[in-house]
């Protein structure tokens, strides 16, 4: 059944669009899965697969980059560490044999803490004017970005 709201003022008309399509929107989920339409743990394992074969593919290119000394060896190092990293915890998703988290702060929480500060400075240079409205851009977009990538991580 099509709604159209015709017969409301045109503000009144677009709030309640848009309230019916936010309630669709938090309800979609949770319908698809208690109708097995979707299977979240056979996606979530294709994913976890995928990452796997990307941070192969990037240590394979990794090591020919670093035998043709197209780049300083502490660079190389760095990527090489990251990267090992990644498919340590990728590995270990699969294998479901998380290792045990040490006292204190993940690496995650590690980040997420000092993406935060980043932000807080980043938006007292932009309020003191020390910084541009075209360079706070660019900056909170590499920030936000990295947020991303911290919330998606699992």
């Amino acid at each position: 059944m099509v709604m159209t709201f015709s017969y409301l003022p045109t503000p009144v008309r677009l709030r309640a669009i848009r309230r019916m399509s936010i309630v669709q929107g938090l309800t979609l989920e949770p319908l698809v899965r208690r109708a097995g339409i979707a299977r979240p743990d056979a996606a979530r394992h294709e994913q976890t697969v995928a990452r796997l074969r990307l941070a192969e593919a990037a240590l394979a290119r990794l090591d020919e980059l670093a035998a043709g000394d197209c780049a300083a060896d502490d660079v190389i190092d760095r990527a090489r560490a990251s990267l090992q990293a990644r498919l340590g915890h990728t590995r270990a998703r699969l294998d479901g044999t998380r290792a045990p988290e040490p006292d204190g702060l993940t690496d995650r929480e590690l980040r997420r803490d000092l993406n935060a500060a980043e932000n807080a400075e980043l938006a007292r240079l932009y309020d003191d004017g020390t910084i541009s409205p075209a360079t706070r851009q660019r900056l909170q977009r590499g920030l936000d970005l990295e947020a991303t990538r911290l919330s998606e991580q699992r």
